[in-house]
């Protein structure tokens, strides 16, 4: 297994992003050996491990790890992985395909330290199931639409920027009363090109995370943003994550940067 090296990413000027550590897997077994992933993950100790094995040419399995154990799906790992694999192979002008085990994830480099990550659309409901979760929250939250599988997400709308800062919530209650990670935003004082938001997902051990492409489709839904416009999306965690978003198509596409930390 060839030790890439961490990347920052969805960081700007004012915003540290989240950092991500990328491995590439020698062998279709190592790339297949969770406990094993696990383990060099849980050594890491940063917010996410991307596992790497070449199928063809600019394809790749990806996998991904926090240090608790397998996430669904990271948006800014596999941002940290694009900008390994186009530093190592020379892939500059190339689009990368990504194929996790329930996805297609499509990554272009545009230079210097822009990439652009291309998202399947996200399907949102206006939700019941919320109810009974409300009193482990500090603040009343409105809006609240659901993705379908049961072990998705919540998407909730904050009354103003400083609510959505001030919010809190016992995670250990949270994590009795649903599988479902946490999204919560608000449009107040952007206008109309431009959202804030705030990640939770204590079910993966850590309650809120420091920046979130993920978070690009569920946006793009809730706000049921137009085709070809971009928007600024501001995560309001401690560091602070930033990127851009428009929509392409069926897709929602992420426009970020990524800074190599170290070897």
């Amino acid at each position: 297994m060839k030790m890439c090296g961490v990347r920052r990413v969805l960081c700007s000027e004012h915003y540290l992003g989240n950092l991500a550590d990328v491995n590439l897997c020698d062998e279709l077994n190592e790339f297949q050996d969770t406990h094993g992933l696990q383990k060099i993950a849980s050594h890491n100790k940063v917010a996410a491990t991307a596992f790497l094995v070449k199928y063809a040419d600019c394809k790749y399995g990806i996998r991904w790890f926090s240090p608790y154990g397998e996430i669904q799906f990271c948006g800014h790992a596999t941002l940290a992985a694009a900008d390994v694999l186009t530093s190592i192979f020379t892939l500059v002008g190339k689009e990368i395909t990504f194929e996790s085990s329930n996805q297609t994830i499509r990554v272009s480099h545009q230079g210097g330290e822009l990439f652009v990550m291309c998202l399947p659309q996200a399907s949102l409901e206006i939700t019941t199931d919320f109810d009974h979760i409300f009193p482990v929250f500090n603040q009343a939250l409105s809006n609240i639409k659901h993705t379908e599988p049961n072990d998705g997400y919540f998407v909730a709308q904050a009354a103003n920027k400083q609510d959505l800062i001030e919010l809190d919530f016992n995670a250990k209650e949270y994590i009795k009363c649903t599988r479902r990670a946490l999204l919560v935003t608000t449009n107040d004082s952007l206008g109309s090109d431009g959202f804030y938001f705030r990640y939770f997902a204590p079910q993966y051990g850590s309650k809120e995370d420091q920046a979130t492409g993920s978070a690009a489709p569920l946006l793009a839904s809730y706000w049921q943003i137009p085709a070809n416009k971009i928007f600024n999306c501001y995560q309001l965690s401690v560091g602070g994550g930033y990127y851009q978003i428009y929509k392409n198509g069926q897709q929602v596409c992420v426009m970020a940067k990524v800074l190599k930390l170290k070897y």
